[in-house]
């Protein structure tokens, strides 16, 4: 399974955009060979993390799901979308801005796993993607980095 995570932040946190970057390979790389089912073949999480006077560009989206093959433009570019669960969680300004490195990784790990409960509301769309067993790998990758 493809996974990735999608960063939107401002200015003032941006030097995050590392720890960010780094987490997303990690998980890249920690579920590249692994399959919890036909319905999801990419799953992105888009962190959104921007000061208060621009939470209001970013309203909160519908997590979306696209079952087969779609090819959308993105700035003139097609980009191929299979089987793909894309969604967004925000990440509190203040807090991840004045946490250190391994603090950031940590609330990231917090807010990815409490996230996971975007799939109750998927039910009807998602049916083949075994949830449980996709949690557990992630919370153990999570605890074998020491985040929670």
């Amino acid at each position: 399974m493809k996974f990735g995570l999608a960063i939107t932040i401002t200015h003032k946190v941006e030097g995050k955009s590392k720890i960010i970057q780094s987490l997303s390979e990690d998980l890249k790389r920690h579920f590249h060979n692994r399959q919890y089912g036909a319905d999801i073949k990419a799953y992105t999480i888009g962190i959104v993390c921007v000061s208060p006077q621009f939470e209001q560009f970013f309203k909160p989206k519908k997590p979306r799901y696209t079952k087969g093959v779609k090819v959308v433009n993105f700035d003139g570019i097609p980009i191929t979308l299979e089987d793909s669960f894309e969604y967004l969680i925000r990440i509190d300004f203040d807090e991840f801005k004045n946490a250190d490195e391994e603090m950031s990784k940590k609330i990231l790990g917090r807010e990815i796993l409490a996230s996971l409960t975007i799939f109750e509301k998927m039910k009807s769309k998602i049916k083949d993607f075994d949830i449980s067993s996709f949690k557990a790998d992630l919370e153990d990758y999570f605890k074998d980095q020491q985040l929670i």
